[in-house]
C-alpha cells in the first residue's frame, strides 16, 4: 500500500516523527518504485553509472546534484515533471536534492545511499545553501531507505568511514549544549543528552566494524543516524548532534566558496573543537585513528591561510 505523503514547507521537525522503513540487504534497487509509478532520480554521475541499468523502471527525469544553492534547485525542480516517487541515489547532496523535489512534487521519497559521508539520507529537514550559507527549507517524510550493502561497498571505503563523523559530532555538540545551558543561554534536555552520549558509546564499541566497512559497520552508521534523527525530531532541535564542529565546517564552505566531502570536513571540525573545548582531545584523536579517519587540512585541500580565516 502506498504510504501517505507527509511533507511540510512550514516546519523543519515533526514531533510525531516515525522511524522510516529501513531495508537492509543486497540487490535492493528493485524496491525503489512499483510498476506503473512515475520516478524521478536525484543523483550524481558516479552513483548514476552504478545503478542506471539496474532500476526496475525508467525514470521520467534524472537530475544531477551539482550544487545546493537555492536558485539552482528552483531551476532544476521546474524541469522535473509530476512524479509519484523521488529517489535520492548517492551521497548527501543527492539526498537533499531528492528531499527538495519530493517536497515540491508531493511525491514519496526513497533514499538509496551509495556512500555514507553524511546523515542526509535519514534526516527529514532539507539542507540547502543561499550565498554559501546553510539554510533549512521544510520537512520531508521518508518512505523508505534502501541500505544496499553490496552497492555501498563499491564506494571507496573512506567515503563510508567518514560517515561516522555525523554521529561523532555529538561529542563536541553535546559539550556546547551543556555549556550554553549552564550559562543560561538556552534550555537543556537531560534525556536527549544521555541518549546522544549513549549513541557515542555504540560508535566506540563498533569502531572496527566501521573501519572495515562490514555489513555491521554500515548498519551501525545508519542506526546511529536514525537515533540522532529521532532525538532531533522529538526535541525540535539538532542541538545534540550539531554544534561548533558543524559551524566550523559551514564557515569553511562560506570562506572558501568550495564544496567538500561533508564527513572529511567535519572530522577536522570535531578534532579542532575538541581541542578548543579541552574536551577529550587525545581520546577523540585515537578514536579517529581506530575508525580509519584522517583529520588533516591536506585531506580536503584546505590551506593554512584559509584555515586561519575560518
Amino acid at each position: 500500500m502506498m504510504a501517505k505523503v507527509r511533507h511540510s514547507e512550514e516546519k523543519y521537525y515533526d514531533m510525531n516523527w516515525q522511524r522510516p522503513n529501513v531495508i537492509y540487504g543486497d540487490d535492493l534497487l528493485g524496491e525503489i518504485a512499483g510498476r506503473g509509478e512515475r520516478l524521478a532520480v536525484a543523483t550524481m554521475e558516479i552513483p548514476w553509472n552504478l545503478v542506471k541499468d539496474r532500476l526496475p523502471i525508467k525514470p521520467e527525469a534524472v537530475v544531477f546534484a551539482r550544487d545546493m544553492e537555492l536558485r539552482t534547485l528552483e531551476g532544476l525542480e521546474r524541469a522535473v515533471p509530476p512524479v509519484d516517487v523521488v529517489a535520492g541515489i548517492g551521497g548527501g547532496s543527492s539526498h537533499d536534492l531528492a528531499k527538495y523535489f519530493a517536497l515540491k512534487k508531493g511525491a514519496r521519497l526513497v533514499q538509496v545511499p551509495t556512500i555514507l559521508s553524511a546523515d542526509a539520507s535519514v534526516t527529514s529537514a532539507i539542507g540547502i545553501r543561499e550565498g554559501w550559507r546553510v539554510r533549512y527549507v521544510g520537512h520531508v517524510a521518508i518512505d523508505r531507505i534502501l541500505v544496499d550493502f553490496s552497492l555501498i561497498k563499491q564506494a571507496p571505503k573512506e567515503l563510508v568511514r567518514y560517515g561516522a563523523c555525523d554521529a561523532l559530532s555529538s561529542h563536541t555538540a553535546c559539550y556546547d549544549w551543556k555549556l550554553a545551558s549552564s550559562r543560561g543561554g538556552e534550555g537543556f534536555d537531560e534525556g536527549a543528552y544521555r541518549k546522544a552520549r549513549g549513541l557515542l558509546d555504540e560508535l566506540r564499541e563498533r569502531r572496527f566494524e566501521i573501519r572495515d566497512v562490514s555489513d555491521e559497520g554500515i548498519r551501525t552508521i545508519v542506526e546511529l543516524y536514525i537515533g540522532l534523527a529521532e532525538i532531533a525530531e522529538r526535541l525540535g532541535s539538532d542541538r545534540a548532534q550539531e554544534g561548533s564542529e558543524h559551524f566550523f565546517a559551514y564557515n569553511v564552505e562560506y570562506v572558501t566558496r568550495k564544496q567538500y566531502v561533508h564527513g572529511k570536513l567535519l572530522a577536522i571540525g570535531i578534532l579542532v573543537m575538541s581541542y578548543v573545548q579541552d574536551n577529550g582531545f587525545e581520546g577523540i584523536k585515537g578514536l579517529m585513528v581506530d575508525l580509519g579517519l584522517e583529520a588533516k587540512l591536506s585531506t580536503i585541500g584546505l590551506g593554512e591561510k584559509e584555515f586561519a580565516e575560518v
